[in-house]
């Protein structure tokens, strides 16, 4: 009988279109979960990655089934699972330039607001891990701005540049000591920017971005190797020139010169002024300061820009 004959009998195990599904199925699962699972591969990697999954699923699909298949289809089912493997690869490729561009795209639509605040796109933080220590900076700083700025006044420095406020009020004369304080607060503020700047650097160590992309990145965050704080630095040294105007007026050898500082002591006289004229250039280097953040910020917006209209994650 037909259905004796081994030759002649069908194998209700061969179904090599399911098994070469099952496997297609299996490689654009994987592409669509491994940027979720893993950071971002190099392209190379991802297309000899997908073959090679490709091949493996083969060889499960013909242990299982394809073996029973004709020659056609043993060759034919490896065939399309390796060109399935390698289109996987490019899906997973596509998955993390989205992802990248999207972490990047934060750092192309930063704009300036009313006098020179940074302002960040929506939903910044969420757009991946260079947006959010960008983001996380940028608040950070603002806020070390504030606080910096709320310490002074709280000692009442303003009243150090008017002999009338002084008289109203000399308590200032007396937290001189209190005023050479705050350099702490400005270490601490400086060692905290450090800290943003090298966790920056070390993400950017591991962004799979071109390397003006990154400079670009590392600029805008001042994340730079060596780069210094000249914030810092003024800082303290508008700390120690107000700190030694508060010990100069703290002699009380001053008087109200019709609503300006008189002196009793020309040597007195003259540190005064050497003081206020040291503060007011110190205040002006704040500005510069403030205003070559914008510029480098400005920079390096331009060059990520200028890498994303290039389609920059091709590697």
């Amino acid at each position: 009988m037909e259905d004796l004959d081994p030759a002649a009998r069908t194998t209700p195990y061969d179904h090599p279109v399911l098994a070469t599904l099952a496997g297609i199925a299996v490689l654009v699962l994987g592409a669509l979960l491994l940027p979720r699972l893993m950071p971002q591969q190099p392209l190379g990697s991802l297309l000899a990655a997908g073959a090679g999954l490709g091949l493996v699923l083969w060889g499960i699909g013909f242990a299982v089934t394809t073996r029973y298949s004709t020659l056609a289809w043993k060759l034919g089912s490896a065939i399309v699972l390796v060109a399935a493997g390698l289109g996987s690869a490019l899906i997973a490729h596509s998955q993390y330039e989205t992802i990248a561009r999207a972490d990047a795209s934060s750092f192309a639509e930063v704009e300036f607001g009313p006098g020179g605040a940074v302002q960040l796109p929506a939903g910044v933080a969420s757009r991946g891990p260079l947006s959010k220590l960008f983001a996380d900076g940028v608040t950070a700083d603002a806020q070390a701005q504030r606080d910096f700025g709320t310490a002074f006044g709280k000692l009442g420095v303003g009243s150090l540049t008017s002999p009338y406020l002084l008289q109203q009020d000399p308590k200032a004369l007396g937290q001189c000591a209190a005023i050479a304080a705050l350099r702490s607060q400005v270490e601490a503020q400086a060692t905290a920017r450090v800290r943003r700047g090298k966790a920056m650097d070390d993400a950017l160590s591991t962004a799979n971005l071109p390397a003006r992309a990154k400079q670009g990145i590392a600029i805008m965050a001042h994340a730079e190797d060596g780069a210094e704080d000249p914030l810092r630095a003024n800082q303290l040294a508008m700390i120690d020139e107000t700190s030694a105007l508060c010990q100069l007026l703290a002699k009380r050898g001053w008087f109200n010169n019709g609503g300006y500082f008189g002196f009793r002591s020309g040597a007195d006289e003259a540190r005064f002024r050497a003081l206020s004229t040291r503060r007011i250039a110190l205040a002006g280097e704040a500005e510069r300061i403030d205003r070559a953040a914008q510029a480098r910020i400005s920079e390096g917006r331009e060059m990520v820009r200028e890498m994303l209209g290039k389609s920059i994650f091709a590697q």
